[in-house]
């Protein structure tokens, strides 16, 4: 089994608590689910600076998204904006949305984690 690892910046995890804890979103995200996820991606996420400038994006506050998944060296960038699915794949990244990705790689020992801390509400 190929080695996998979560690739973040600090831009995406502010992005990613901002709108878990955005009023339409608490139907999905429990302040509990987001504070094991925050955990997970602590524990297994591999922080990096985000370098590059790239700007593909309809939405151009997006852009950083490719731009990390490029200085992240990153197979899989998970996201379900419309808009970035619509690009598919960047450079070598595919982009697919986290319930795709999980129902392809459910071996996974951090994403069936991720997946079991929030399974009702993906």
């Amino acid at each position: 089994m190929p080695c996998r690892m979560l690739v973040f910046s600090q831009e995406l995890l502010d992005e990613f608590l901002e709108v878990a804890r955005l009023p339409k979103f608490r139907r999905f995200f429990s302040l509990s689910n987001i504070e094991e996820i925050h955990k997970l991606i602590n524990q297994y996420a591999d922080f990096v600076k985000v370098k590059t400038t790239i700007e593909v994006c309809r939405d151009m506050k997006d852009n950083f998204l490719p731009s990390l998944s490029i200085d992240g060296n990153a197979d899989f960038l998970l996201k379900g904006d419309l808009d970035l699915l619509d690009l598919i794949k960047f450079g070598e990244t595919i982009i697919l949305t986290i319930i795709d990705f999980l129902q392809k790689n459910s071996t996974s020992h951090v994403y069936s984690k991720i997946l079991s801390a929030g399974n009702k509400y993906l």
